[in-house]
């Protein structure tokens, strides 16, 4: 057990024995009385630990490797824990190369990473010890990004997940006792300003404008099969086409680090038939890849692109073919399920989601969900469609017009409580109530030897019924109208099915 004590300065001591007749003490510093009981508590782990000859247990153990070098070093003397490894000697530029040497990515992703390498040899310095990095310096780092550096909050947020990964690596090989980029807020990693939707008729203007017939199909695949440029284009052989059952077998470098990520198989969509038809009559005899023009890696495809739109008249968006990719996924996730399109395409739905799916026609999306037609903004032809539906079958009234617009819904209604009238049993709409012996006064019920009488075929107007003073002692009901009158004897009409 260990014992907190207050030495005169203000500072705190904890003391403690693993030996007998031996005391022993720790020198915490002047720190607040809740620190030092939670620092007297994991003494006593530690203690008992040590006391039983066994290694601490894992919040023990993940409490000593957050702990600095001067209290950590106190413990390993009093023999309660190792001694930990020094760091001092691992520069930064050492660490990095190694992450680098272990990175399990596709090219592109590499690419990426080496990116955020560049970025932490220049800000830090790669002799920096990798022990001298603080929370602080991750703090500063991720203003250098979005600071001097200029990069969009998307591309700071991914680097500094990228950093966070590497100083995980280093907390795992125990070169850090804490990820010093935990806590480091990264930002949203997704961009809606560079979200632009490429319609097929901007495509057919731009395919009007390319110089030949390979580029006209590197931007066909890129726009109506929604693969990767260059990584899944340049793969692509034609033996990788089955024209009977209509699929495409698409190679896919990006995704081959998981399991049975390497292939996928896509429909061959109509838009792609002719172009893939019309390329491989005039490919080469023996030619094995679509694409054997510009097979170069070196060849910058996006500056060509651009200057095809140019030539198009077209103004370029900021993410060529990404662009052309997620306006294929956005497409068809209007038409097929969300996974099904996800295998086509080659994501997973939540990457779909944050960086592909992309609004095609807000306006008139919304104006089909609240029912208005296109050319009817103003929600006639909603009104029209709901007039048209009241409609009564059996009743026929004169003054009533051939067109449904036009029917008055008012006289119609008449019609309908009329007709409920002649149609309904000896025991109205409602039965009798079990406990009276009468008639309940909001039920409707007539006598069978006076039948109620229709109206008048030529009465026009709103028909009116009213009620006796007392239903349940008089049957008297009188059916008025502006233009003639009716009697109706015998009828108690429920206040419900007056309008």
């Amino acid at each position: 057990m260990a014992s907190l004590f207050k030495q005169n300065d203000g500072s705190w001591r904890v003391e403690f024995s693993i030996e007998k007749n031996r005391r022993r003490y720790i020198r915490l510093g002047r720190i607040t009385r809740a620190d030092a009981e939670q620092a007297r508590s994991w003494i006593t782990r530690l203690v008992s630990a040590a006391a039983m000859a066994t290694s601490p247990d894992a919040e023990a153990s993940r409490w000593l490797s957050g702990l600095p070098d001067a209290l950590h070093d106190k413990l390993a003397r009093a023999k309660l824990c190792p001694v930990r490894e020094k760091t001092q000697g691992v520069s930064l530029g050492e660490f990095l190369e190694r992450c680098k040497a272990n990175l399990t990515c596709s090219p592109a992703t590499a690419v990426f990473y080496g990116h955020t390498v560049r970025n932490l040899r220049d800000f830090y310095g790669p002799d920096k010890p990798l022990a001298d990095i603080g929370p602080a310096d991750a703090d500063a780092f991720r203003t250098y990004l979005s600071g001097p550096q200029g990069l969009s909050p998307a591309t700071t947020a991914r680097r500094i997940i990228a950093c966070r990964t590497f100083f995980k690596r280093a907390v795992r090989w125990e070169l850090l006792p804490r990820n010093v980029f935990d806590g480091v807020k990264g930002g949203l990693q997704t961009n809606e300003s560079r979200k632009v939707f490429v319609s097929q008729e901007t495509i057919a203007k731009i395919l009007d404008a390319c110089p030949d017939q390979e580029w006209r199909l590197i931007i066909t695949l890129a726009r109506y099969a929604g693969i990767r440029v260059p990584s899944e284009l340049l793969p692509l052989q034609w033996g990788d086409i089955n024209w009977a059952q209509n699929s495409i077998r698409i190679t896919s470098p990006k995704t081959a680090h998981h399991a049975g990520g390497g292939y996928r198989t896509i429909p061959l969509f109509a838009e792609l038939r002719p172009a893939l038809l019309q390329a491989f009559e005039a490919a080469a005899d023996g030619q094995e890849y679509v694409i054997a023009r510009y097979r170069d890696t070196t060849q910058n495809l996006r500056t060509q692109f651009e200057r095809i739109a140019l030539r198009a008249g077209v103004t370029m968006w900021s993410k060529p073919f990404h662009n052309l990719r997620a306006s294929r996924e956005s497409e068809l996730m209007r038409q097929y399920d969300l996974a099904t399109v996800c295998r086509w395409i080659g994501n997973s739905p939540t990457i779909a989601a944050q960086h592909y799916a992309t609004s095609i026609d807000l306006n008139s999306d919304f104006k089909r969900a609240a029912g208005q037609a296109e050319n009817a903004p103003d929600g006639s032809a909603v009104k029209s469609a709901v007039k048209s539906a009241v409609v009564y079958p059996g009743v026929a009234m004169q003054g009533h017009e051939a067109k449904t617009e036009n029917r008055d819904i008012s006289q119609d209604c008449i019609g309908m409580h009329v007709s409920a009238c002649e149609d309904m049993g000896l025991n109205g709409f409602e039965p009798l109530t079990s406990s009276l012996s009468v008639t309940r006064s909001n039920q409707l019920s007539y006598k069978p030897e006076q039948p109620c009488k229709a109206p008048p075929a030529d009465s026009k107007g709103l028909l009116r019924f009213a009620r006796s003073p007392d239903p349940l002692s008089s049957n008297d009901l009188s059916l008025k109208s502006r233009a003639g009158r009716a009697d109706f004897s015998g009828c108690i009409v429920s206040p419900r099915l007056v309008v």
